[in-house]
């Protein structure tokens, strides 16, 4: 590359704390910062803690504040866009979330190299529900994928949705998401267990997310009722925010009409996941929809087994049988059953934590940054 090449990295959103879109994010950017690469990192609004953004600044790219889209086609967000891009004359603009106006910004500002990722999979296809009226023309993600010149899926089930529904076979690549694998895997997990008075004979099931729909908390609840039965000594930790409140309110409920208090844990959104992860013992993952699934690989990575779902992007990264279990989606029995037989069954955790190491490899920080800038490099060549 002879001339230098000014990249846009389009969050839309704001970081939070430090998770792994974060972390792969800020290594991209050193990546191409150390490959003389101009990199901007489009955000909503700065974050309430602005030691996130610190590290983007020191590794050479500039943080911009844009409104985030209110809507599919946000004439707005497509104009802001449009502008910004034509000021600092960009030649890759990779959109990180799912909306449809900052890629046709970047369109109609003739960017050199269009990307979009899509990191989420629509519930109704998982669910093989039919669309009607205009929904069922998809009319957002076909602009979107037209606009884009190549379409990142994070999984081989988000590339086989686009595929089925819109075609556009040919711009999709599966470029997993990845997890700070080394993180989990030099976990401890020491206080942990302190922390929230569990015993060292207590078995703790935990699951990793937010509480909403979609996440399948109350499916672990109620798979945990009749876990309760057999094992009293079980522990359900929930960890992560509340994003909806009247499903909170749903997972109260459930406690408290089967008397779990105690029993059940909420701990709330945490910085110290890989150490949550490593004291416990069963990762459970029932969520409804799910694109990627990389709390299962944060989860395998901290050498725990998984149970997880069979939808989505899930049986991707779980071979039921082999390196966990599958269940059948809202089938609470199958659930309790499969989490009773790794109970029991000692060696069958090993095995499954053993077979679980080999699918890491495939979804590193330093595998996806690769991927990702060889892509940027091959794009820019053809354009």
């Amino acid at each position: 590359m002879n001339n230098v090449i000014n990249i846009v990295h389009y969050w839309g959103g704001f970081p939070i704390t430090p998770t792994s879109k974060w972390l792969r994010t800020l290594k991209l950017i050193e990546k191409c910062n150390a490959n003389g690469m101009n990199n901007w990192l489009v955000l909503s609004k700065k974050p309430e803690d602005v030691h996130l953004i610190e590290p983007m600044i020191e590794a050479g790219c500039t943080i911009v504040y844009l409104p985030r889209s209110k809507k599919s086609f946000d004439l707005g967000c497509i104009y802001r866009t449009f502008i910004f891009l034509k000021k600092i004359k960009c030649d890759i603009f990779h959109c990180h979330n799912d909306h449809t106006s900052p890629i046709v910004g970047a369109f109609l500002a003739n960017v050199r190299v269009k990307i979009w990722s899509k990191l989420s999979m629509s519930a109704a296809y998982e669910k093989n529900v039919k669309l009607t009226g205009i929904r069922k023309v998809m009319p957002s993600t076909r602009v979107t994928c037209w606009c884009a010149d190549k379409v990142f899926a994070i999984s081989d089930a988000v590339k086989k949705e686009v595929s089925e529904q819109i075609g556009f076979e040919n711009k999709i690549k599966v470029i997993h998401a990845p997890v700070p694998v080394e993180k989990y895997l030099s976990a401890t997990g020491v206080g942990i267990r302190e922390e929230f008075k569990f015993k060292d004979s207590d078995l703790v099931l935990v699951s990793v997310g937010h509480f909403a729909e979609v996440k399948g908390w109350d499916i672990s609840v109620q798979a945990f009722v009749e876990v309760r039965k057999k094992i009293p000594q079980a522990k359900l930790l929930l960890v992560g925010k509340t994003t909806s409140q009247s499903f909170y309110n749903k997972i109260v409920t459930l406690i408290k009409v089967n008397d779990l208090q105690g029993s059940v844990v909420f701990a709330g959104n945490r910085s110290d996941i890989p150490n949550i992860l490593k004291a416990s013992d069963i990762f459970i993952f029932p969520s409804r929809s799910e694109g990627a699934g990389a709390a299962l690989i944060e989860a395998m990575a901290a050498g725990i087994p998984c149970i997880g779902t069979n939808t989505g992007g899930i049986p991707g990264i779980i071979e039921d049988g082999v390196n966990g279990f599958l269940f059948e989606r809202e089938n609470v029995s199958d659930l309790s059953k499969k989490i009773l037989d790794l109970i029991i069954d000692s060696e069958l955790k090993i095995q499954f934590c053993t077979a679980a190491e080999e699918k890491l490899v495939n979804f590193t920080i330093e595998s996806y940054v690769e991927g990702i800038f060889n892509q940027y490099q091959a794009l820019l060549l053809n354009r």
